[in-house]
């Protein structure tokens, strides 16, 4: 089976095909064979029984005659046809009386009585020869036989021509991707040629993207940390394009190592504006609380950074929430709708107000405010307050940290420092 893989399409078909047709001619000479013998064996069977009660009846007028020469010319009958090997008769104690033909100690006989007047004299016996039977049966199963291959070879030369047809066609879809892929295949098997080209398209760039299974994730509520750099763009003027590089990649090394202790998603939403996002279900707490927390170790962290060197670093933040999440490319909607609280949030986030300040609805948050106070600054503004001990401990230790990517070259990345 292994061989017939890897031969041509045409000689596969047309092996495949006379195979099947041998098989099931095959089957059919054994069901004719069995069956031929079974008939064979009822007629002949019959036929012998008959005989034996006809050969018993002659043989006892001759018994009752005492005619011997009678007797073994009755038995001679009986042994000089061509379906009987021998016949003999027996006395009542199982005594030779006479015998015709040769007696063959595994022949099959066939017995009756001998009765005279009603009493019995002894039996008769007549072996069959079936080997005549036995020789035309295996002539005929034989010619069977070579009807099936003489047939098995007419399928596999009709076959093997509509084969070639149907290879020819593969292989002419194949000589066009050639053009495409550029590489050969060793397989003359030209199915197996088809998919090496195919296995060598790039796929998943043909495939369409099903856009009609919405994505549950962003159906979730979202806590958003809103950043504003607002030093960044007096920098585009001051700082050369090296340094300027240098800055950017300190900031972001910050807001990345910040986002990943509470599974932030970071990304860029304006020129000068980065947003993290907070979903779903995490150890530290709710949504809200954990941007507080990202955004109080950004805080930090800045603050570590302006004095490290010599930059303003420190961004504004403001915290809200949004119904759905970011989205994808697999279910825009979240994203369309998302763009209004992003909007909100980075007008709050450009005030000139110290602290990182809380839209109305982030500020109920039941997760944060069982943690973290809340600073009325006045009518419009509120912000973070004091952080309860046991969290504030939690932050201290992870802003221990994150102290080496202030202070990190330039050139290492926020992946190389932090465990996520």
């Amino acid at each position: 089976m292994q061989r017939l893989r890897h031969l041509p399409l045409s000689q596969q078909l047309a092996l495949s095909a006379a195979g099947c047709c041998l098989i099931a001619t095959l089957a059919l000479v054994i069901v004719a064979a069995q069956s031929t013998l079974s008939i064979q064996n009822t007629t002949l069977s019959e036929h012998a029984r008959a005989a034996a009660q006809q050969l018993a009846a002659r043989t006892a007028i001759e018994l009752a005659a005492g005619d011997r020469l009678g007797l073994m010319a009755e038995l001679q009958f009986y042994a000089d046809q061509s379906l009987f090997a021998a016949a003999r008769a027996l006395d009542v104690e199982g005594n030779e009386l006479a015998v015709r033909g040769q007696v063959t100690p595994d022949g099959e006989a066939f017995q009756y009585e001998i009765l005279i007047d009603g009493n019995s004299a002894g039996t008769v016996e007549l072996y069959l020869d079936l080997s005549e039977q036995r020789a035309s049966r295996e002539t005929l199963i034989w010619g069977l036989i070579a009807l099936s291959v003489l047939l098995s070879s007419a399928v596999y030369a009709l076959t093997k021509p509509m084969g070639q047809r149907l290879a020819r066609d593969i292989s002419d879809a194949v000589a066009q991707l050639d053009a495409v892929t550029e590489d050969a295949s060793a397989s003359v098997n030209e199915v197996h040629k088809l998919k090496d080209r195919i296995n060598a398209l790039p796929l998943d760039l043909l495939t369409s993207q099903d856009i009609t299974d919405r994505s549950e994730e962003h159906y979730h509520e979202t806590a958003i940390l809103c950043i504003s750099l607002k030093h960044l763009p007096a920098y585009l003027d001051t700082l050369d394009e090296s340094r300027l590089q240098t800055y950017v990649a300190k900031l972001h090394r910050m807001a990345f190592g910040s986002a990943g202790f509470y599974g932030g998603e970071l990304s860029v939403i304006r020129q000068f504006g980065l947003a993290v996002y907070f979903s779903g279900t995490h150890a530290a707490g709710s949504p809200v609380l954990r941007a507080a927390s990202c955004a109080w170790l950004l805080s930090r962290c800045c603050e570590l950074a302006e004095k490290h060197d010599r930059l303003r670093f420190l961004p504004g933040m403001a915290i809200g929430l949004s119904e759905l999440g970011r989205g994808d490319d697999q279910d825009i909607y979240p994203g369309l709708y998302i763009q209004a609280t992003l909007d909100e949030l980075l007008e709050l986030a450009s005030q000139e107000v110290e602290g990182i300040l809380l839209s109305s609805h982030a500020a109920e948050d039941r997760g944060l405010t069982a943690r973290v106070g809340i600073d009325v600054i006045d009518e419009r503004w509120m912000a973070l307050g004091g952080i309860s001990g046991k969290h504030l401990d939690l932050l201290e230790r992870q802003l221990q940290n994150l102290r080496r990517i202030v202070t990190s070259p330039d050139d290492d990345t926020p992946q190389g420092l932090l465990p996520f």
